[in-house]
């Protein structure tokens, strides 16, 4: 199956991320996911071009499914941005 090697892949990028780490907190909600990510400043870089594009894609899908849902889990938006 070749979803998982690119599920994987963004996990991987997004454990990166800071505010990524956060989103394992189950009540966390899309409005408290966007405050965290307001805060926590620019993802660091991974030192590979591809999985930083990676990262930053997902991340604004993230961005834009909590701005449009923000009383969503964001949990459940983190897997709907990532395709589960």
């Amino acid at each position: 199956m070749v979803r998982l090697p690119i599920l994987a892949a963004a996990a991987l990028a997004l454990s990166f991320h800071p505010v990524y780490a956060q989103v394992t907190d189950p009540n966390m909600t899309c409005a408290d996911y966007l405050k965290a990510e307001a805060s926590a400043g620019p993802a660091p870089s991974t030192g590979d071009a591809a999985t930083d594009k990676m990262a930053a894609d997902i991340d604004k899908k993230m961005k834009d499914y909590c701005t449009a849902h923000p009383k969503d889990k964001a949990s459940d938006a983190a897997m709907k941005v990532m395709g589960g």
